[in-house]
């Protein structure tokens, strides 16, 4: 989940910084296309004032014209200067016009770029807070990965009952077993520490009861641990075979299912049923 929650805030800041790009790529452009349209409105004007000192050019041989009664070229040339003026009035109007209307679009990209930008931080703010606690997430796992295989796993637990005959000639299969055999495989874990273990083994009956011959228990603090039958093992880190017999109590002997547990101090690390029929 982690990863999937990172790569999506990934794939937002990519998809962000691709559109601010793509944005101020088009502020640009807008600049340029404003830089032509002054370069072209300076050039029309440059024109417009050359014909302008032509009309001047006209203006100053008026008098020679009035004198040769050429009315007519005077109207022609006063018509032609009020043309230009109407011309240069309309296409300064039109750049006017147009230079707004960039000026609006580069004011609006501005405002955009703002815009994202702050949502850049947002989420830049966003992903810090993600990373400290997928951080603290994966720490978390990591200690809990190592609090959960620190301890002793008890694999294959077995048990079967023991009949012990006390006279070689009689042998009577019918009467209640006295012992419980039980076997079980100590996990090899690289977590764990080598060392001698102190192995506990917990028979509890049909009744709920705790088989516990001479009533042996661990204690410590709050706690305390009633068990059957107490056994050791040199552990090194691999797997190791264990069997025990407990002694039962005969009041405490009935048919049915017995939970057998084992401990390693008070953490139990197996359990397994067995049913004396």
């Amino acid at each position: 989940m982690a990863f999937k929650k990172r790569t999506i805030i990934k794939i937002s800041l990519t998809v962000l910084t691709f559109l601010v790009l793509l944005l101020v790529f088009g502020y640009y452009n807008l600049c340029a296309k404003y830089d032509l349209l002054v370069d072209q409105s300076n050039i029309e004007s440059k024109l417009l004032q050359n014909q302008f000192d032509e009309i001047l050019k006209k203006y100053d041989s008026l008098n020679l014209v009035i004198e040769k009664n050429e009315v007519a070229e005077v109207e022609k040339v006063v018509v032609a200067a009020q043309e230009n003026k109407a011309h240069f009035l309309s296409t300064t109007w039109d750049i006017n016009h147009e230079n707004k209307s960039l000026e609006y679009k580069i004011n609006l990209l501005k405002s955009k770029i703002n815009e994202d930008s702050n949502e850049i931080i947002k989420i830049n703010t966003i992903l810090t807070q993600n990373k400290k606690e997928l951080a603290e997430l994966v720490s978390h796992k990591k200690n809990e990965y190592v609090g959960r295989h620190e301890n002793l796993n008890a694999i294959n637990l077995n048990a079967r009952g023991v009949k012990i005959l006390s006279d070689l000639y009689s042998k009577n299969r019918e009467g209640k077993i006295q012992q419980i055999r039980v076997c079980f495989t100590l996990e090899g874990n690289e977590f764990v520490r080598n060392g001698n273990k102190q192995l506990y083994v917990q028979v509890v009956n049909p009744k709920n009861q705790i088989i516990s011959v001479k009533d042996t228990h661990l204690e410590t603090n709050n706690l305390k641990l009633t068990y059957s039958a107490k056994t050791e093992a040199m552990y090194t880190k691999k797997d190791l075979d264990v069997c025990t017999y407990v002694d039962l109590e005969a009041d405490k002997t009935i048919k049915g299912k017995y939970i057998i547990n084992v401990y390693n101090s008070f953490c139990k690390i197996g359990s397994t049923i067995f049913e004396y029929e």
